[in-house]
């Protein structure tokens, strides 16, 4: 008899920690995992440990692995599974978790009229738009700037020049490689950017645990953010959770203590594999392009 893939092995022992933290989308998101699994031979070669991590971030943060809303995505990299986040899907947890009303992200060119109050948070722009995409590449980039709109009415903005994104595009892993988001999906990485760095700000006071996993999950991916124990107050529902260091972890294991009472999961591991090759046939459709171990 064959031996079970070692990827295989750990979507089913994902099941039941995704089942008990949120039993509704467990079948449908971990048939997602096994599609996108199932069309990567680099993914199949990540470590086992950090395919059950991911995924079961997954459900921590109520993210979604459709591929067809581009929400977040696994990827392999350096012979991990990563979860990575799309700033689509960043604004989403930020609008599903009740800390804006809406959220929009603009690139700012070097022809266009561009005012940015510091003083008073205030953004004045006038877009070009170019006639082609050979004149739309060409053109200089100034920075990136985030609107949002808080539950209250009130319309807050953070900026960011384009010498600080290009930092950040240089301090990411693997950003290099012609596989890498940064050269296939760039101008969704520039937005993505500075959304993360609104993001920080727009869950701070009394974040759920679904936002503090997201950012603790982007500060492990990307290094871009360090939480430390100092920082307390806008991790407020993790900072039990640090490690030595003082950092947030990237995932942690249930104990008896701390999971939530359920009925016992009867399915086999057979059963389970069953299932989840059966979610996966069901959305056969083009997954987000990998990210290779390439630099």
């Amino acid at each position: 008899m064959a031996q079970t893939p070692m990827w295989k092995e750990s979507l089913r022992e994902a099941y039941p920690k995704f089942e008990t933290i949120n039993p509704e989308k467990a079948k449908s998101e971990l048939g997602f995992a096994m599609q996108i699994f199932q069309q990567s031979p680099y993914l199949q070669k990540c470590d086992p440990q950090s395919i059950l991590n991911a995924v079961v971030n997954v459900a921590r943060t109520s993210i979604t692995l459709n591929p067809v809303m581009r929400l977040a995505y696994l990827i392999p990299r350096k012979n991990k599974c990563v979860l990575e986040f799309s700033y689509m899907g960043l604004v989403a947890m930020l609008r599903d978790n009740g800390c804006i009303k809406s959220i929009s992200a603009h690139i700012v060119y070097e022809d266009e009229e561009f005012e940015y109050d510091v003083a008073y948070n205030t953004i004045k722009h006038k877009p070009n738009f170019a006639k082609t995409e050979k004149e739309h590449n060409s053109r200089d980039m100034v920075g990136c700037y985030s609107r949002a709109t808080l539950p209250s009415g009130e319309i807050v903005f953070e900026f960011m020049p384009m010498w600080e994104i290009d930092k950040i595009r240089s301090m990411s892993e693997g950003s290099g490689s012609k596989y890498s988001a940064w050269n296939t999906w760039r101008d969704e990485m520039i937005k993505k950017s500075v959304i993360k760095r609104h993001f920080k700000m727009l869950i701070s006071g009394n974040p759920t645990e679904a936002l503090a996993t997201a950012m603790s999950v982007e500060n492990e991916n990307n290094a871009l953010m360090t939480f430390k124990k100092q920082e307390g107050r806008l991790l407020s529902g993790f900072e039990q959770e640090t490690t030595e260091n003082g950092e947030i972890p990237l995932f942690r294991e249930e104990t008896p203590s701390d999971m939530p009472k359920r009925t016992p999961m009867l399915m086999s591991d057979d059963e389970i594999e069953a299932e989840l090759e059966k979610e996966a046939k069901k959305s056969q459709t083009t997954i987000f392009p990998e990210e290779t171990n390439e630099e």
